[in-house]
């Protein structure tokens, strides 16, 4: 009785690690498209920020001029 429940956990501790192998082999190729794919949407998410910033600093320096133009 006590070879075959050594055996049996032998087994099923074998098993679990041939299963973590293969997975991890398998995210290593997903890791880098994921991480390509997050680059991509920062990258844009950082230009719209951008190109609100510019727009807010345009009117904010023709403002500037407006008020210039009035003070004088």
């Amino acid at each position: 009785m006590l070879r075959t429940i050594t055996a049996t956990n032998a087994v099923r501790t074998f098993k679990p690690v041939q299963a973590a192998t293969a997975a991890r082999a398998y995210s290593t190729g997903f890791d880098s498209k994921e991480k390509a794919e997050e680059a991509r949407y920062i990258r844009a998410k950082e230009q719209e920020q951008i190109k609100k910033l510019k727009e807010e600093l345009a009117r904010k320096e023709k403002e500037i001029e407006d008020l210039k133009k009035t003070k004088k």
